[in-house]
């Protein structure tokens, strides 16, 4: 864990971190449609959309950002620790995957401190449960991600509720821990 410093973030704004790669299965572009959404409410919302490119989906995204005006920052692929430095200028953390195990960025995100908006697919609701550790959202639903994030940021406590719980799971995931239970269960 000494590699994911936790940084509580007790005022959240509006300004996203999605880190996956860019591919379909990922639904890169659902991100940017619920920064669309929260623009609304949230003129200076931002998105930060961290990833290689897969498919062709990346500069799908770029096109869409640019011909609806908003606000966002591209990085490519990062490293884990430039990303995790990254991570410190954001608020919250959106993963609108379609199809998921249990992805590691999402666990990650846990362990930082960022309120995790995350569709609720696959492997995901094994991870963290809902208004437990993050808040799980319908897949593909543009609507119910934007309303989740609204909430996030006009109820103080929910994302500290919700971070303080992440990061207690998110250290149960620590390798220190888990040889154990390795070993214990390969000795039985």
């Amino acid at each position: 864990m000494k590699q994911y410093p936790f940084m509580l973030r007790e005022e959240l704004r509006p300004k996203l971190l999605w880190v996956r790669s860019f591919a379909e299965i990922y639904n890169p572009m659902m991100a940017l449609k619920v920064l669309e959404k929260l623009r609304t409410d949230f003129p200076n919302a931002t998105l930060c959309m961290v990833g290689p490119e897969k498919d062709g989906s990346l500069q799908k995204c770029m096109d869409y950002a640019k011909s609806k005006n908003l606000n966002v920052k591209f990085t490519g692929k990062l490293s884990k620790p430039a990303w995790r430095d990254l991570s410190v200028a954001y608020d919250i953390f959106i993963n609108t995957t379609n199809f998921d195990n249990t992805p590691v960025s999402v666990m990650e995100a846990m362990a930082l401190g960022l309120p995790i908006v995350t569709t609720n697919v696959g492997g995901i609701p094994f991870l963290m449960t809902h208004n437990e550790e993050g808040v799980l959202v319908p897949e593909n639903d543009v609507v119910e991600m934007a309303t989740a994030v609204k909430k996030l940021i006009s109820e103080e406590r929910t994302g500290v509720f919700l971070t303080e719980n992440a990061r207690k799971k998110a250290e149960t995931f620590d390798w220190e821990i888990v040889k154990h239970d390795w070993d214990k269960l390969l000795n039985q």
